[in-house]
Parts: C-alpha cells; structure tokens; sequence
C-alpha cells in the first residue's frame, strides 16, 4: 500500500535532515505490505530548507520536495502536499508529520498497522491512555491545550474523539478525495485546518481511530502557533455548530 508523509516546512533547515534519516530506519518495521515515501512540502523557506532537502532526493529515491511559491500556511502546504501525492506519487494513504520532532516517528508503523485494521482515518492523540503532552509546558500552554480540546468536544457535540487538534495522522486516499473540495473552498488558517478535516471526515461517516502519542516540545527552532489559533479555532468551530444545528450544509 503507497504511503507518503507529507512534511510541510517553513526554516526547518535544522531539523529536516535529521528527521528523514530517522524516517528511513523506521519504515523499515512498517507493515509489509506498506511501501513508505516522504514528500516535504517547502513553503519557500529563507533559511534554504529546501535545498537540504534536495540532497536527500539523491540520497533516497523514497524522498520528495515540492516547494510552494509563496507562503501558504499549514493548511494550503496539506492540500498541495495531498493532491500532489496523490496525482504524482500514487499515493494510497497519506500521512500527517511535523518537521520539528514533536512527533514521534517510531510510532509510524503503528499508525499504519491501524490501516491495516479497517480504519480511515488515524489521529495520534495526547488525551487518550498512553497519549502524554510535554512536561516542560508552562501551566498556561497546558491549560490552553487539554481546554481547547474539551471545548471542541463539547461544541461539535463529538466525544468520541479526544484530540481535535493532533496534526499527526494517517488518512486513507478515499478520505481525502471526499473531503478535498470541501476544504479547498474554505480558508483555513493555522491548525483549523487540522479540525475542519476532521469535521468533515466524521460527518462523511469514515471510520476514525485514536492512538496514543507522546507529543514532545520542539528543541529547535521556533514554534508556528500564534495568538490568532484560538480566535480562528473558536470562529470555525462556533460557525461550523450554528450552521449544523440550523440545518445549514457547509
């Protein structure tokens, strides 16, 4: 089954390397009957990313770069990195990676066998048993991160799912060319991406499944999320509820 792991960069030149080197080594416990590549969508970064990247292209023939023009934000990296693999690299399922280690690559294989299961969509998610969030958190970043969650869950009326926001995940191509319109006729800023996918994967009745990670602070480099995450998260998520129970298709 092709895979590709859309990494979306913006001055990852740090981390990028790295982490495709440890990528290789973890494909290698993937499910057998997975066939792994890596696509790093490059947001025209200025700390030269991109061209770290090309090296990789001739060191593994598994490795991938399309870079962006201009700066598109997480959500419009996605969408061009999904259409491209799934166009290009025929891709069968896709998966959601942060370039900055926050994500755990040796949970890939779990993630996949969870495919392998009957699922379509696979969430790493911190607030299920197992899942953990950084101990070195400020109490303000905890508090903002288990609440915004609780309060997602508690909007959308969807209990079931415990982490809304967890942009580490694995989606079957069938997901994606449901939702895929959808998405690309909405504006989404920042990590709303990640709960507008999921909204609209859960309204389209696929099977979703949650599990668990240890979501780990980036050691280098600067975090993306800004002050305008939880206005657009709560305008989405208000809206997107309002419009539901007034019977409004969006």
């Amino acid at each position: 089954m092709k895979t590709v792991i859309v990494i979306p960069t913006y001055n990852e030149k740090g981390n990028i390397g790295k982490l495709i080197d440890v990528i290789q080594k973890v494909i290698k416990k993937a499910p057998k009957n997975f066939q792994v590549d890596i696509l790093v969508v490059d947001d025209t970064s200025p700390d030269g990313t991109a061209e770290v990247v090309k090296k990789y292209t001739k060191k593994y023939k598994n490795v991938h770069l399309l870079v962006n023009p201009k700066k598109e934000g997480l959500g419009g990296a996605y969408l061009k990195g999904m259409e491209y693999a799934t166009k290009k690299l025929d891709a069968e399922v896709l998966m959601e990676f942060d370039a900055d280690f926050s994500h755990d690559p040796y949970k890939i294989p779990e993630f996949l066998e969870a495919i392998n299961n009957g699922s379509d969509l696979v969430l790493g998610s911190r607030y299920i048993k197992g899942g953990t969030i950084p101990n070195n958190w400020g109490l303000h970043r905890k508090f903002l991160s288990m609440m915004g969650n609780i309060t997602i869950r508690t909007i959308m009326m969807h209990f079931k799912i415990h982490d809304w926001t967890t942009g580490y995940r694995a989606i079957r191509k069938e997901v994606y060319d449901a939702v895929k319109n959808e998405l690309n006729q909405e504006r989404f800023f920042g990590y709303t991406f990640q709960i507008g996918f999921l909204h609209k994967a859960l309204r389209k009745g696929f099977k979703i499944s949650e599990v668990p990670i240890n979501f780990i602070d980036r050691t280098y480099g600067v975090s993306k999320i800004g002050p305008e995450y939880v206005k657009n998260t709560l305008i989405y998520i208000i809206k997107t509820r309002i419009g539901e129970i007034l019977h409004v298709k969006k």
